[in-house]
């Protein structure tokens, strides 16, 4: 076997390998955050540990919770827990606050970006990706004197971070691009060129082959 097939087979091997490694570190991250809300106090108890026994205790915990809430003892003992994590002053700010946004999701029943949008930024020669969190902007309208949108910017590679941003309705462009798309184009620096035929394929063997063919 030629030097030149081997490196073919290794890197189709790789980039087959990779979409599925990606996936298991993500999920294996998102278990063990969250086993470990529960499942670390429990170990320092018991002195043991059991893997995915802290999950299935906050998922119990959640589930009781829902149930007790909506029971008239259940309304009342939320209803004091929630005044006093209201007033009281380390706690107010942040409680508040989360408190209003995580109503507003579960109450609308919206999602999180709306929209895809290029807007000018960081400067007024350049644009960046981003996408409308709300079509409406009533305390800047009132300053500006015209429509506005906040977007929010993710930064590369962690789209976890960026910039919430005020534009005014007439220095968006809209773009047909999907917010998956636009995602899957930022974390991967901009080499992600988004097809129709893409969406929701996951890896294209086929395409690959023929390009990793002589």
């Amino acid at each position: 076997m030629n030097r030149r097939l081997l490196r073919r087979y290794f890197l189709t091997g790789l980039v087959v390998l990779a979409p599925i490694g990606a996936t298991a570190v993500i999920l294996g991250w998102l278990f063990r955050t969250l086993d470990a809300i529960l499942g670390e106090p429990l170990r320092r108890l018991l002195g043991w540990s059991i893997p995915g026994l802290g999950l299935l205790l906050l998922l119990a915990c959640v589930l009781l919770l829902g149930w007790i809430a909506h029971y008239a003892i259940g309304k009342q003992l939320i209803g004091m827990w929630n005044g006093f994590l209201a007033r009281f002053p380390l706690t107010a700010t942040i409680y508040n606050a989360s408190s209003q946004i995580v109503q507003t999701f579960m109450g609308q029943k919206r999602k999180i970006f709306l929209r895809t949008v290029l807007v000018p930024f960081p400067s007024e020669h350049t644009w960046a990706l981003g996408w409308v969190t709300s079509e409406q902007s009533a305390f800047a309208e009132a300053v500006l004197g015209e429509p506005c949108v906040h977007v929010f910017i993710a930064s590369t590679p962690n789209p976890t971070t960026g910039w919430v941003l005020i534009v005014p309705v007439s220095r968006t462009r809209s773009v047909d691009l999907s917010v998956e798309d636009g995602m899957k184009l930022l974390l991967s620096g901009g080499v992600f060129l988004p097809r129709p035929s893409q969406a929701g394929r996951g890896l294209d063997l086929a395409s690959l082959l023929r390009r990793t063919n002589p």
